[in-house]
């Protein structure tokens, strides 16, 4: 499975944006008699769960696990509730998970392991011929195999991972004579078919178990080591359901149960999301670990043991509404800002990160949601060896940063740490010497929380998410109530996404500085941002006689290249042009390249030949949980056929403009042409009426002028030759009548109609 190029985007990290506050209104209100219809949607879309499979898993508990921690520990949330009136569900521990998972160095277990792989045995078989005791000391041990999910080369993980599992560099394929007899487990360098890896996409880290000395060693991707860890979290949600309902699911439901998983921030990129998606199959949900931390530290606790931090947001929500309703006697039209800004500090077995995450919507309206709204504002992480070290540098990195990106932010007034007791204990530690140095931070109070906190908050953002946490609102304008979600958060990037490009081609030829496209901390899901590549724009920068910043003169380069005399030179620049997706998993970290060098303008044809493109635009996106989606946008037409389409799109214009032209300006001549010759003609009729009609009616009357012409605009020869018969004098043009009436004074007589016909002729004349 590619990593970059994923055709359609896959299961996200939260939950979808929360609609406008104003559309929300203060209250609850109670449900509708008919729920289905208006909670048929209430599915959480950011993780991609149809309504199909809401609908088959909602008699299954939800198995939440806190992975990554340096005490794994599981949690479940029960199935949804047969009776809705009584639907307020919590999530529940069920313990902590063994770190390491134990495998017999037996024969049998050898067999069973490998037709487990092949799906011919099932979890069943594993427990009976497989699993023993971790004291066993003939036992192979498999570990943290959360840490190098998704790696492609051993290269390309952190060197502690070393300490950790022994590594292979041999790059062998996996059906290679062995050089090492030895039982135990080994990471190296492999690929999805078993081959030898060649350094491209196909390449996976794997695990190779050997459970007999007289038998090769089983490759094994660490997602299928992951699927061992969640079929026994699953297995022992089950043990605890059948206790308390004293129902008992097949191993096959049992195996169905959907897993939600807490992340941390540095592991929310596309390799690792992508690897853990594949084990926990369709129905997996992923979330970041610092939310879940803040969802399971906001349950309210029992009267003899209160939360001190729901106690803590109770006391300073009072205070700050006792300051408005000051305020507001001064300024009636002011509003209460309900939301608090919180910081979250928490490590793993590898990292340590800080978030800080601004809550509202304190609307109580589900038990275990007693806030609505969550707006994650930034996130510091880092990896290493040892993650509470480096604490304070994350402290300080998180000051900077949330100054930088919401200077306007008001002052926190919390800070929580969630993992272990000894955990919390050294971040608090850290904490209280570091805040007295940060300026108007010195007072904000530290909170400990339990070390299954981030399990349970796991639990209710994967029972958000399934729609067994839900909340009703009245919407304005709306008769019935509307179905949503009962959290609703709103995410940052918590890792950055640049892209590189080498105009030269090769393996060794020069890429340009990374771009980056989408930073840290920006809002997700984000895109798509279209990069525009064209081969006229590589052959430029092949040159290397101008750059981007020399913008005019590069435009006007780019244009010239364009001609069809540089078409070999455009051609070998799309050829060799390439690029490269890289993302950062930690603000202080390197680039790692995501997916395989690209060429977007070059096809390969069905014999394999190359084809050069013109344009294409590359199109990136990145989702809530850092999963990068590309896409090409483009006719992708060959230079040649491009420059001929060029060409002909140029003619069909240019011969466009010209039938446009003629075609309407033939349309204003011939409109000015009419209304000369109709202007011409009306001063003719009244020249010819003022000479055969001298001082009557008809002489001087424009208005019957222009519309004796009108009407015989189309058969102005009947009227002038009608003129002529009835007064026996032709109808000359107005300037005519000059000479004609110098031939009358030279003796020339003329016959007066006027006085033979007499009146009668008038009424005749009258009529045309």
């Amino acid at each position: 499975m590619a990593t970059s190029a994923h055709a359609s985007s896959v299961a996200m990290l939260v939950q979808p944006n929360a609609p406008p506050a104003a559309e929300i209104p203060t209250g609850t209100t109670a449900a509708p008699s008919n729920l289905s219809a208006i909670g048929a949607d209430l599915v959480d879309k950011s993780q991609q769960l149809s309504l199909k499979q809401v609908k088959d898993l909602s008699k299954m508990p939800i198995v939440a696990i806190d992975l990554y921690s340096n005490e794994p520990i599981v949690a479940s949330f029960p199935p949804k509730a047969k009776d809705r009136s009584n639907d307020d569900l919590t999530p529940a521990v069920v313990g902590k998970m063994k770190e390491k998972i134990a495998l017999k160095t037996s024969e049998t277990s050898h067999k069973t392991f490998r037709k487990w792989l092949s799906k011919i045995k099932g979890y069943e078989d594993l427990q009976s011929d497989v699993f023993t005791k971790i004291d066993d000391e003939s036992a192979v041990l498999i570990q943290s195999s959360e840490l190098y999910m998704g790696l492609r080369r051993l290269e390309d993980g952190p060197s502690y991972l070393q300490k950790m599992v022994s590594f292979d560099n041999s790059n062998t394929p996996a059906f290679a004579e062995e050089t090492s007899q030895d039982v135990g487990i080994t990471l190296a360098n492999g690929t999805l078919d078993g081959s030898v890896p060649e350094g491209d996409d196909f390449d996976r880290v794997v695990c190779k178990i050997r459970l007999h000395d007289k038998k090769k060693a089983l490759t094994v991707l660490p997602e299928e080591i992951l699927q061992l860890v969640l079929n026994q979290a699953q297995y022992h949600v089950s043990r605890k359901k059948s206790d308390e309902t004293g129902d008992q699911d097949t191993m096959e439901d049992i195996m169905s149960y959907p897993c939600a998983i807490a992340v941390p921030a540095p592991y929310c990129n596309d390799q690792s999301i992508e690897a853990l998606l594949d084990a926990t199959g369709s129905t997996g949900m992923l979330f970041q670990r610092s939310v879940c931390a803040l969802a399971g530290s906001l349950i309210p606790e029992t009267e003899e043991k209160p939360n001190l931090i729901a106690h803590h947001l109770h006391t300073t929500t009072q205070k700050r509404m006792k300051q408005f309703n000051l305020k507001q006697i001064k300024n009636p039209d002011a509003t209460f800002d309900d939301s608090i800004l919180l910081l979250l500090a928490g490590v793993t077995k590898d990292t340590a990160e800080c978030t800080a995450i601004e809550i509202s919507a304190n609307d109580n309206a589900k038990y275990v949601c007693p806030y609505s709204k969550f707006n994650v504002v930034c996130n510091v992480s880092r990896r290493h060896e040892n993650p509470e070290s480096i604490m304070n540098e994350c402290f300080a990195e998180l000051f900077e940063t949330l100054d930088h990106v919401a200077p306007d932010a008001p002052t926190p007034i919390g800070m929580i740490s969630y993992g272990t007791v000894s955990e919390q204990k050294s971040i608090q530690m850290k904490w209280d010497k570091l805040k007295k140095g940060l300026e108007t931070w010195e007072e904000i109070p530290h909170f400990a929380t339990k070390s299954d906190c981030v399990a349970i908050g796991t639990g209710v953002l994967g029972g958000v998410s399934h729609g067994r946490l839900s909340t009703f609102v009245q919407l304005p304008n709306k008769k019935k109530p509307k179905a949503q979600l009962a959290i609703q958060t709103m995410n940052v990037a918590p890792v950055a996404v640049g892209v590189m490009i080498n105009y030269h081609g090769g393996q060794n030829g020069k890429w340009t500085p990374v771009k980056t496209i989408f930073d840290f901390d920006r809002r997700v899901p984000a895109g798509p941002y279209s990069l525009e590549l064209s081969a006229a724009e590589s052959a430029v920068h092949r040159d290397g006689k101008l750059s981007d910043q020399q913008e005019e003169e590069f435009c006007k380069a780019v244009t010239s290249k364009e001609a069809a005399k540089y078409i070999p030179d455009r051609e070998q620049a799309a050829l060799n042009l390439r690029v490269q997706i890289v993302q950062k998993f930690t603000r202080d970290g390197k680039w790692i390249n995501i997916g395989d060098v690209m060429s977007p303008l070059t096809i390969i044809e069905k014999d394999e030949r190359k084809t050069a493109c013109e344009k294409v635009s590359l199109e990136l996106s990145v989702g809530l949980s850092g999963l990068i989606t590309q896409s090409l946008v483009g006719d992708r037409q060959s230079v040649v056929q491009a420059t001929k389409s060029a060409r002909r799109s140029a003619i069909q214009w240019y011969l466009g403009v010209s039938f446009a032209i003629l075609f309407f300006g033939g349309f204003l001549i011939k409109s000015w042409w009419e209304d000369q010759v109709f202007e011409r003609d009306t001063q003719r009729l009244l020249a010819y009426y003022k000479h055969v009609l001298p001082g009557s009616m008809l002489d001087g009357d424009l208005q019957n002028a222009r519309y004796m012409v009108y009407k015989y605009r189309n058969k102005k020869n009947k009227l002038w030759s009608g003129l002529e018969k009835k007064y026996d004098l032709p109808v000359l043009l107005e300037h005519e009548w000059q000479n004609y009436k110098q031939d009358e004074e030279d003796g020339d007589e003329h016959e007066d109609l006027d006085e033979k016909e007499g009146d009668s002729t008038n009424e005749k004349e009258q009529d045309l």
